[in-house]
């Protein structure tokens, strides 16, 4: 008897999972793979041709970056300059990707987060506005990512994850970020064409000026000699002059010619961010007579270790690291060479 009421036990538990099985597999996407790999994209897609790409999600903001003049824009944040190798990145793999039906089912579009709500849209358009190709972007598969035109209920597996393009690995679906498609390289500066440098500062401006003191070789075909490359010094003015230890006042100019942003804050009043008249500043003389500026603000009030930064005659203003500051603005005794 209680073998027979164990039995009928077992028996009712085994139909519930079989039914919860079911229940599952009507939700789960219906898998066609009888249709193989097609192209998704028609045709190429050059920086030549293509003057905006849109990427967003649902309703949330996007990022929007439009070729104006020859020049890539990130418009949707301030204009800032942008990143155009991740562009060129993106059009080549759309222009390459093919896919292979997965679905045709409307009632299952979320499952793979192709439903409007949940998917990128990413839309590439050439100067008259026309598309030149558009994807839904949903969940990633291996590889790859499951992916599906606008209008069309059609579920295909792309052999490309485009969410590592967008900077995309977790399992949650933010809404863009605008950081990867701008070009966070605020100053490059040629560094052998560095004549004067001028740190200006609370306690006096110091400025270190580059001066040769050998002369190489001759030019060739011609009577002047040129100075050789590594044959300078360092001449600190200020307070007191000096000759600065080489590696040093090297360490300062190396810490400013190629100067990388961490974040975009926008183009907003100077003084809010302390880089008005009371900013640290850095003037930096080419060879040719020209000059960059370089304002270092207040720390940002999130991150003690970044600080607000601009270049001066540019609207931008972007976040640093602090050390960078550190780095560059040396009092005179820490530019002597020690004793």
């Amino acid at each position: 008897m209680g073998n027979n009421r164990n039995l009928i036990v077992l028996g009712l538990v085994l139909v519930v999972l079989v039914g919860g099985y079911i229940l599952t597999q009507d939700r789960r996407p219906d898998l066609d793979t009888t249709g193989g790999f097609v192209e998704l994209v028609e045709g190429t897609l050059s920086t030549d041709d293509v003057y905006t790409l849109s990427l967003s999600k649902g309703d949330e903001d996007g990022v929007t970056v439009v070729q104006r003049d020859g020049d890539w824009v990130v418009a949707s944040h301030h204009d800032a300059p942008a990143n155009l190798n991740k562009v060129r990145t993106l059009l080549g793999n759309l222009e390459t990707v093919s896919g292979e039906l997965r679905s045709e089912d409307a009632s299952v579009l979320d499952a793979y987060a192709l439903d409007d709500p949940n998917a990128y849209h990413l839309e590439v358009l050439d100067e008259s506005g026309t598309p030149m190709a558009a994807l839904l972007i949903g969940k990633r598969s291996g590889s790859g990512c499951f992916v599906r035109e606008p209008g069309s209920d059609r579920v295909m597996l792309a052999d490309h994850n485009f969410l590592s393009d967008f900077g995309l690995w977790a399992e949650d679906r933010p809404a863009p970020k605008a950081d990867l498609w701008i070009d966070m390289a605020v100053v490059k500066l040629e560094r052998d064409a560095v004549r004067t440098v001028e740190l200006v500062t609370g306690d006096g401006p110091l400025v270190l000026t580059k001066e040769f003191v050998d002369l190489g070789s001759a030019a060739e075909d011609s009577t002047e000699t040129l100075p050789d490359a590594d044959a300078y010094e360092w001449r600190v003015t200020g307070p007191e002059e000096f000759v600065a230890s080489k590696t040093r006042a090297d360490g300062v100019l190396a810490s400013m010619v190629s100067l990388r942003a961490r974040g975009l804050v926008g183009d907003t009043v100077l003084d809010e961010y302390g880089l008005g008249e009371a900013a640290r500043k850095a003037v930096v003389t080419l060879e040719d007579g020209t000059s960059t500026t370089l304002r270092f603000g207040g720390v940002t009030p999130d991150d003690e270790s970044l600080l607000y930064f601009q270049v001066e005659g540019q609207p931008l203003v972007w976040t640093l690291p602090d050390y960078v500051a550190k780095n560059v603005f040396k009092s005179a005794e820490e530019l002597k060479t020690e004793s």
